[in-house]
């Protein structure tokens, strides 16, 4: 019994690390006049919602756009609508360290009813997010 109890405990604890510290982010933003970096974790797409038309996926940021004290990276879990073209934030966590490393601090917690949809920002976190994760349904 005590050999389960340690498998399971090391297996949440490899599961819990490469989650974020070990992914493998996909920068989908050259932000550099704003000191900004945003990467899409393309390994934690899903496609969840009616007739599967949205798509979960972790989002990194860092750079200007953490302005928290303490915090040096962001990792949040955005929905995306694919024939809506919005998003919402389903939960966020900062980190002490950049690339999802560190400490970590719960911003924003997930909550039992879902979060309003929202217009798509005009950065690279909206359409361009869009154009990657869903597809066209044109035959090219």
């Amino acid at each position: 019994m005590k050999r389960l109890h340690r498998c399971i405990t090391v297996a949440m604890c490899v599961g819990l690390a490469s989650s974020v510290a070990l992914a493998d982010w996909l920068r989908i933003d050259q932000a550099a006049a704003q000191n900004t970096e945003h990467h899409l974790n393309m390994a934690t797409v899903k496609q969840t919602g009616p007739m599967s038309i949205y798509r979960q996926v972790q989002v990194l940021t860092q750079g200007a756009a953490v302005n928290k004290p303490s915090v040096a990276s962001m990792v949040s879990l955005y929905e995306y609508d694919c024939m809506s073209a919005k998003w919402r934030m389903w939960e966020s966590a900062g980190f002490s360290l950049p690339w999802g490393e560190g400490d970590k601090v719960v911003l924003s917690a997930r909550s039992a009813s879902a979060p309003e949809w929202q217009t798509l920002p005009d950065t690279a976190l909206g359409q361009p997010v869009v154009d990657l994760l869903c597809p066209s349904g044109k035959d090219d």
